[in-house]
C-alpha cells in the first residue's frame, strides 16, 4: 500500500480477522472515514478518524499486502475476488466549520441520543437514574465483588491467585473466588482535546477564564500525532463541561459516585488502569494500582511506538524505579487494591532487537558497556568475537565506539542472551521495588502488547504474580503462554467501537453498531471465562474519546459512556446480561 504525502499509517487501513481451517470470510477495508468526501479536502488535523476525508490518496495505492499474525507454523490461504465496492458522495465544504457543537460533538448530523440543550442533559440524568435503580447489580457478590455463593478459601486480607481444578482464579480478601471484570480510565480527565491551532473547529467554545478555566489544561508533548513535540498549546475537556452543565459545582463528586454505581449495575467489579483516585477512595469497587516508571535513562538505539526502552543497567534506572513506585504507591496496604500494573505496552520488539539497539547506542550507554563486558567474559579476546560475528573490530574499545549492527544470524546467540538479560533485569528490579512498598500484593506486569516472545514472557513469569496482556481480538479462547510457563493472565485492554453515533473512528476492533458492540463484548468475555488461564478482562475505556482527538489524535467510539455522560445502553445492557452470570459461566455451571 502506498503512503500519502502526510504519511499514511498502515494501522488505519488494515483489517484483521481470525480464521479456522477451511473457513472463508470477507475482509472489507473502508478507504474513507465517512460515506462522503469533501471537495476540496479541508486538511483537518489532530483526529485519526476525519469526516469527509480519504484515508490515503487512492491513486497512490501500489499493492495490497496480506499477512498472518501469531503464526508459528507454515500455512496457506487463498485470496480471491478482490474488488472495489460502493461510491462516495462528494459534499461541498461551504459552512462546514465549525463542525463541533457546544457539547463537543459533531454538529452536522443526528443520531439516537444526541443532545441539543442543557435541558436535555439534565433530563438524561433523571432517566439514567431510573435505569440504575431498576438494575442495582448482581446479588451473589461479596463486598469485594467475589462469588459469595461459591466456595470460600483461605482469606489473606489481600487479593491473591490460586489454581483450582485446572483453572486459575483470583481470590478476594475474604477468601471468595474472584474474576476481574473491569474498565480502564474511569476518569473525567482522560478526554482532553487540543484547541490551539484548531480554534475554528469549535462552536461556542467558552474562553479560558472564570468558571470555565477549570476545564482547560496546558498541553504536553505527545510521542506522535498533530501535537508531537509541542507543549505551548491548550487542551479543553468537553466531558467535564457537560458534567458541570448537569450538576453544577458538584460535578466531580457526582461523576465519582455515579461511576461506581454504574459499574455495580453493569456487573463490573474492577476500576481499571489510570482511574480517578476520588472514585477509588469511595471503596465501593476494587481497583488496580497504576504506576509509571518515569525519568529513566533510555537505550538510545532502541525504538518504540511509545518511546525508547529503559536502560536497565544504568544505576539511575534502579533509583528511578524506586522513586516512581514510592511516589505512585496508591493502593499499598489497601485490601481493595487487586495489584499493580507498572508501565504499559513496552516496546520489547523482535527477539534480540533491544540488544541490537544497545550496540547502535553511544559508547557511554550503560547497557552497551554491560553487553561488551559480557562479551569480554565469554570471548576473552576481540579477535575471538570477530571470528564468530564476522566483524573486524580492532579492540574492545572499538566495539564500544561502533554503532553498526552485526550480522544477526552470526551474532544471534549473544544477542538473544543479552536480550534475555535486559528482560530479566527489568522485571526483577521492578518486582523488588514493588515488594518493598507493597509486600504481599500482586505485581500485574507491564501490559504486554503487539509482538511478544517466549524469552520476555519467560523472564517476566519469574517475577510477575499475574501476566497482563492488552488483547484487541474478537476472542481470547486460544490465548496461551510459552511452553513451561503456567501463570494466570489478566487482559488489560480490549474494546469494540462503531460509527453510528456521531463518531468517525471505531477504534481497534470494529462493530457494526451499538447493539453489535454488546454482542461482541459477550462473545469476548465468554471466551475469556472459558480460558483456564484468564482471570479477568478490562475494557478500554470508560468514556468515548473526544471527537476531535486526545493528545495523539485517537477519537474512538470505545466508551461505555458518551461525551454527554450518557451510557451506551445497548452495550451496557448486554454487559449486564453477560456479567450477572459471570461466576456460573467460569465455574462451568452455565
Amino acid at each position: 500500500m502506498g503512503n500519502d504525502p502526510d504519511g499514511l499509517i498502515r494501522w488505519y487501513c488494515s483489517v484483521y480477522l481470525d480464521l479456522n481451517p477451511g473457513q472463508t470470510r470477507t475482509i472489507t477495508v473502508p478507504l474513507a472515514w465517512s460515506k462522503w468526501v469533501h471537495s476540496p479536502q479541508l486538511g483537518i488535523k489532530g483526529m485519526r478518524g476525519i469526516p469527509g476525508q480519504l484515508k490515503t490518496d487512492i491513486a497512490k495505492i501500489q499493492e495490497i499486502t496480506i499477512n498472518t499474525r501469531y503464526s508459528y507454523e507454515d500455512n496457506a490461504f487463498a485470496v480471491d475476488n478482490i474488488r472495489a465496492e460502493g461510491e462516495l458522495e462528494v459534499r461541498d465544504t461551504t459552512d462546514f466549520k465549525p463542525f463541533i457543537d457546544e457539547f463537543g460533538m459533531y454538529k452536522h448530523d443526528e443520531w439516537p441520543g444526541k443532545m441539543h440543550s442543557v435541558e436535555e442533559l439534565k433530563q438524561a440524568v433523571v432517566e439514567n437514574s431510573k435505569v440504575l435503580e431498576a438494575n442495582p447489580g448482581p446479588q451473589d457478590r461479596s463486598i469485594y465483588g467475589g462469588w459469595a455463593k461459591g466456595p470460600k478459601l483461605e482469606a489473606t486480607g489481600f487479593f491473591r491467585t490460586e489454581k483450582i481444578d485446572g483453572k486459575w482464579w483470583m481470590v478476594d480478601p475474604e477468601g471468595y473466588l474472584f474474576w476481574s471484570a473491569g474498565v480502564n480510565c474511569v476518569d473525567s480527565r482522560s478526554v482532553y482535546t487540543g484547541i490551539t491551532g484548531r480554534e475554528d473547529y469549535f462552536e461556542g467554545l467558552p474562553k479560558n477564564e472564570g468558571e470555565y478555566a477549570q476545564f482547560y489544561i496546558p498541553g504536553f508533548a505527545a510521542s506522535h500525532g498533530f501535537y508531537k513535540g509541542k507543549e505551548d498549546y491548550e487542551m479543553f475537556n468537553f466531558y467535564q463541561l457537560n458534567l458541570y452543565k448537569k450538576y453544577g459545582d458538584e460535578w466531580l463528586g457526582q461523576f465519582q459516585s455515579t461511576a461506581n454505581d454504574r459499574l455495580q449495575s453493569w456487573g463490573l467489579n474492577t476500576i481499571g488502569f489510570v482511574s480517578d483516585e476520588g472514585a477509588i477512595d469511595l471503596q465501593k469497587t476494587p481497583y488496580v494500582g497504576s504506576i509509571w516508571i518515569t525519568d529513566t535513562p533510555k537505550i538510545e538505539g532502541s525504538q518504540g511506538f511509545w518511546g525508547k526502552f529503559h536502560d536497565v543497567f544504568d544505576p539511575k534506572f534502579k533509583e528511578a524505579v524506586r522513586n516512581s513506585v514510592e511516589r505512585q504507591k496508591k493502593g499499598s496496604g489497601d485490601p481493595w487494591c487487586i495489584g499493580f500494573f507498572i508501565d504499559n505496552e513496552l516496546s520489547w520488539g523482535a527477539l534480540g532487537s533491544l540488544s541490537v539497539g544497545t550496540l547502535q547506542s553511544p559508547a557511554s550507554q550503560a547497557a552497551k558497556q554491560e553487553f561488551v563486558a559480557d562479551l569480554k567474559k565469554k570471548y576473552d579476546t576481540v579477535e575471538a568475537l570477530n571470528s564468530v560475528w564476522g566483524t573486524q573490530h580492532g579492540s574492545w574499545d572499538a566495539l564500544l565506539e561502533s554503532t553498526e549492527a552485526p550480522d544477526f544470524e552470526k551474532a544471534e546467540a549473544d544477542l538473544l542472551a543479552f536480550y534475555e538479560k535486559i528482560a530479566d533485569t527489568y522485571f526483577k528490579t521492578v518486582h523488588d521495588a514493588l515488594d518493598a512498598v507493597a509486600p504481599g500484593q500482586n505485581y500485574l506486569g507491564c501490559r504486554f502488547a503487539w509482538k511478544n516472545n517466549a524469552v520476555v514472557l519467560g523472564a517476566g513469569s519469574k517475577y510477575l504474580d499475574i501476566m497482563s496482556f492488552n488483547k484487541y481480538e474478537y476472542s481470547v479462547a486460544n490465548v496461551s503462554l510459552p511452553e513451561g510457563v503456567d501463570a494466570p493472565i489478566l487482559i488489560g485492554e480490549f474494546h469494540f467501537g462503531a460509527t453510528d453515533r456521531g463518531y468517525f473512528h471505531l477504534g481497534v476492533k470494529a462493530a457494526k453498531n451499538q447493539e453489535h458492540r454488546g454482542v461482541l463484548y459477550e462473545d469476548y468475555i465468554e471466551s475469556a471465562l472459558k480460558n483456564p488461564l484468564i482471570i479477568g478482562a478490562h475494557w478500554f475505556q470508560y468514556l468515548d474519546q473526544p471527537l476531535t482527538g486526545r493528545f495523539d489524535g485517537e477519537n474512538y467510539n470505545v466508551g461505555l459512556v458518551d461525551e454527554y455522560d450518557n451510557p451506551h445502553e445497548e452495550l451496557v445492557e448486554k454487559m449486564r446480561e453477560t456479567l450477572y452470570s459471570l461466576y456460573e459461566i467460569r465455574s462451568g455451571k452455565k
